[in-house]
């Protein structure tokens, strides 16, 4: 009985001591990354010859995304097979791999341990299938025209041929920027080289014309010895040549729509008819509102252009049908209004829905106080018939009322009136009675910015934007800079260079190479694009270097 004891005794015992011995749950987190510790091929190795890459690490480790994240160039085809087993990796290329060819594989995030996810840091593999490999590299950073914020995850793709189209047409090298901007594409054999960058949206490895940012730079780089400080910038713009995708006629109208938005254009009528048009709803509408003789159709030579100068010259016909098109209410708009307390200009800039017919200048006047008031003319109103707009300016002297605050009541300020009928369409309705208190800023309650310009460029224009780049002022070629009466708020700097001279920001134009105007935004010695205004208070004197 008592050697049976002794038995159990003894096994419990081993039992306990065995439990002791098991990794506790839980414990530090795992933070130490997987280390590769074979690869065939080798770093650097050349005459490869085997069909499949094989990768061993220290640890289990699993795949992520590594269609997106492990970039192989030139690229062995779309549809490589990447495979986890355990602690290794298998990559076998969809095509064989070329002869006498240096790869290049960039893994980024692409292998993680099992645990964590930790991904395996600035890890790099190149190899030769011949006697040489490759040793050349460019690097450079991204941008972004209009943003100072650094985009994240954009392809950068090199050419070798000068007849490659980024529309239709897959790069020969290409990796992805991080997030800091930068890229760098290695062991690269010397000769001339196209660069351009996009975000590849839909991961074709080809620039979507209508939908994707994308940016280049117009000559070749001629790659004989390592290439840095390369800087792209991208721009949303749709390179696609315009078009005319229908035209809608109707009892009063003709709706003519194009498949993007027209920058300008120039419009010949048959026999000069009494007909008005203007741009739609957006600017690729354009409407003709009809007044010839119902039986007629009417001849019309259009030619446009789009942001990328890229031109459509075409023909086409207008007529009345059938249709009916709905009474549409006449509306007027306010859009913006601004109140320029150093040189006393008013600007208040209406909308419009339909095509003005007259302006009852004598409906418009601006009531300065209880007695006197100053009445607008047609030298006070500027129209812009193909946008709808009517913009008023006028130089109002914005007085105080001592009598009125020395017996404790507010200010008169000026009122703008629009009386009934100030403004009649086409179709003979009229607008409704609009006033508007111009209320002016007072200097004390602003602030102002000046700053100093070093440059070498000959044209540039400086604009003080707020933090949502609206645009407050702006200035062509100074030297030196003041922005006054500057509401408190947070505003940014920017410069546009005009390389052409015209005095406006121009999109560039890929197919006759030429890259997109550059766009710098001030960047403080703290590394900040921003700064406060506050009341009564001066920021600066800036320093502007570009």
């Amino acid at each position: 009985m008592r050697l049976y004891q002794l038995v159990i005794t003894t096994i419990l015992l081993s039992l306990l001591g065995c439990a002791t011995q098991t990794t506790p749950s839980g414990g530090p987190k795992d933070e130490i990354p997987p280390e590769m510790t074979y690869s065939s091929p080798r770093d650097g190795q050349k005459n490869f010859k085997n069909d499949v890459i094989e990768l061993t690490f220290d640890e289990l480790i699993k795949l992520k995304d590594p269609k997106e994240e492990i970039l192989i160039t030139p690229s062995p085809g779309k549809n490589t097979k990447f495979t986890a087993k355990k602690n290794k990796v298998l990559i076998e290329p969809e095509f064989p791999w070329q002869e006498n060819t240096t790869y290049s594989i960039s893994f980024r995030d692409g292998i993680q341990d099992l645990t964590e996810g930790n991904p395996a840091e600035n890890l790099r593999l190149a190899f030769s299938t011949g006697e040489t490999i490759d040793s050349l590299s460019i690097e450079g950073s991204i941008g972004e025209i209009f943003s100072e914020k650094i985009p994240d995850r954009i392809t950068v793709a090199l050419y070798q041929s000068d007849t490659f189209n980024i529309y239709n047409h897959s790069p020969t090298y290409f990796t992805k920027s991080n997030k800091e901007g930068t890229f760098s594409i290695r062991n690269l054999k010397g000769g001339e080289y196209y660069i351009y960058a996009f975000d590849d949206k839909n991961k074709n490895l080809k620039v979507e014309s209508k939908t994707e940012k994308f940016g280049y730079i117009s000559k070749p780089i001629l790659l004989d010895k390592d290439v840095d400080s390369l800087s792209i910038n991208l721009v949303n713009v749709d390179a696609r040549p315009p078009a005319i995708t229908s035209i809608r006629n109707t009892d009063k109208t003709t709706l003519v729509r194009f498949n993007k938005f027209i920058d300008s254009l120039n419009i010949n009528l048959e026999s000069q008819p009494q007909v008005i048009y203007s741009y739609g709803d957006a600017q690729n509408e354009l409407i003709f509102y009809q007044a010839f003789p119902r039986q007629d159709s009417l001849k019309v030579k259009l030619f446009v252009q789009d942001s990328v100068l890229q031109k459509l010259d075409t023909t086409f016909f207008i007529k009345y049908s059938e249709t009916k098109m709905p009474t549409e209410t006449f509306r007027i708009k306010e859009l913006t209004e601004n109140y320029n307390a150093a040189t006393k200009e008013y600007n208040h800039v209406l909308s419009y829905n339909k095509p003005l017919t007259s302006i009852n200048y004598d409906s418009i006047y601006i009531k300065t106080d209880s007695l006197n008031s100053i009445n607008l003319t047609k030298e006070n109103v500027i129209l812009d018939t193909l946008h709808h707009k009517a913009s008023i300016k006028v130089i109002v002297e914005v007085k105080p009322d001592t009598l009125t605050r020395e017996r404790g009541l507010k200010p008169f300020n000026p009122i703008l009136r629009y009386g009934k009928g100030a403004f009649i369409s086409i179709e003979l309705d009229s607008s409704k009675t609009i006033t508007k208190n111009i209320v002016p800023i007072k200097e004390d309650d602003t602030g102002m910015v000046t700053a100093k310009v070093e440059t070498n460029e000959k044209n540039y224009l400086i604009e003080i934007i707020t933090t949502e780049n609206t645009v407050i002022d702006k200035v062509y070629n100074p030297t030196e800079i003041t922005f006054k009466f500057l509401k408190p708020r947070d505003y940014k700097i920017r410069i546009l260079i005009d390389t052409n001279g015209n005095g406006k920001w121009d999109a560039g134009n890929f197919e006759k190479g030429i890259e997109p105007e550059k766009i710098i935004f001030y960047k403080s010695e703290e590394g900040k694009y921003s700064f406060p205004i506050r009341a009564n208070w001066e920021y600066g004197p800036l320093v502007i270097k570009f």
